[in-house]
């Protein structure tokens, strides 16, 4: 089940809002990009770590059956996973969803990574989550940890409805009964947590982060390596590993939210993912991506307008199929200067 699927059931059912608070506050993200190029077999790799301690309910993929969720069997897990991550696919979307996790491999056409998105208790096997990390050390390229609700407040472009009848862009799981595509235009940078997405890659500031593969070719080594915070250390691979301050569960201390500041501005995180940003648009300019229309003229706050639609869990989908529409304009430098998002 998708988040808008589990924000409607929560709408129906008042005490599966409280069950959803307890569950989701001691839970952890897992956010991984690998090199498009990886070999499926090591892309499985991560998918048999969590086999061995989680069983899931549910599984899907967009080549698989229309993309329909379906009750999980090894089975199908096997051809699910070759269907989607045939040669000819360049989208992917594999999903596995369990009482105790969320797995999800995902690719849009021209990202040059593939993500990897893990949700998972936070009190599961310590041998669970080292497994994780090996997985992260020998094959990413960057990955980070962080608090399940946290990743939410700090990413959230939706208006959610709350319990206590209050609206608000940054909820708590458990609190939310219902949400909207209303109209906003918010800085959404200004969040500490705020994670930057271009190319496949998945960067900004966050509770831990690995740095690997082919990242020192976009963040300056020296920086990270001597950026002072509550873990610096080099791994195996000549893996960066950073952990921004002691608690997981403590992401919202001012000082942690300092701390998270501190290492955009030490890394030029902001200015790197806009310059990686402006090559994407132009990129998607020249492929003529039928999602995605940009327009140049003398706009309101702008003189580029992007404009994307997507389906109700975030995937990039044509305008007859698509469920809200985002339009951000941009300045003459490809800086984002606007950003409205409404329902269709």
């Amino acid at each position: 089940m998708g988040l808008f699927d589990k924000l409607q059931k929560n709408k129906q059912n008042e005490s599966t809002n409280i069950n959803q608070e307890n569950k989701y506050d001691n839970w952890k993200d897992y956010n991984i990009s690998v090199k498009e190029s990886i070999d499926r077999e090591k892309l499985f790799d991560i998918i048999s770590v969590l086999l061995e301690y989680l069983t899931p309910n549910k599984i899907g993929a967009n080549q698989y059956k229309s993309g329909h969720r379906y009750r999980y069997f090894p089975k199908r897990l096997q051809e699910a996973f070759e269907e989607e991550m045939s040669e000819s696919n360049k989208r992917i979307r594999f999903v596995l969803e369990g009482d105790d996790f969320n797995f999800l491999i995902r690719k849009e056409r021209l990202d040059r990574n593939i993500r990897i998105l893990i949700s998972l208790r936070k009190d599961l096997s310590d041998e669970l989550f080292e497994k994780i990390e090996t997985f992260i050390v020998k094959e990413a390229m960057f990955a980070s940890e962080s608090d399940y609700n946290d990743e939410l407040r700090q990413n959230s472009k939706t208006i959610y409805t709350l319990k206590n009848g209050k609206v608000t862009e940054n909820p708590k799981r458990g609190e939310i009964i219902g949400y909207s595509f209303e109209p906003i235009a918010s800085d959404f940078k200004k969040y500490p947590g705020y994670r930057f997405k271009t190319y496949g890659y998945g960067i900004g500031a966050f509770y831990r982060m690995w740095f690997g593969q082919g990242a020192y070719e976009i963040l300056d080594k020296n920086a990270l390596r001597s950026f002072s915070c509550h873990e610096n250390v080099v791994l195996d691979n000549d893996v960066t590993r950073i952990t921004l301050y002691k608690n997981i569960s403590d992401y919202n201390k001012k000082a942690n939210r300092n701390k998270q500041m501190e290492f955009r501005k030490a890394l030029s995180i902001d200015e790197i993912a806009d310059k990686l940003k402006r090559e994407e648009d132009e990129e998607i300019k020249r492929n003529a991506n039928p999602e995605i229309n940009i327009k140049e003229g003398n706009f309101e706050h702008g003189g580029v307008r992007l404009i994307q639609t997507y389906l109700k869990d975030g995937e990039l989908a044509h305008r007859s199929e698509a469920d809200s529409v985002e339009e951000r304009e941009l300045d003459e430098n490809g800086k984002e200067v606007f950003i409205i998002i409404k329902e269709l």
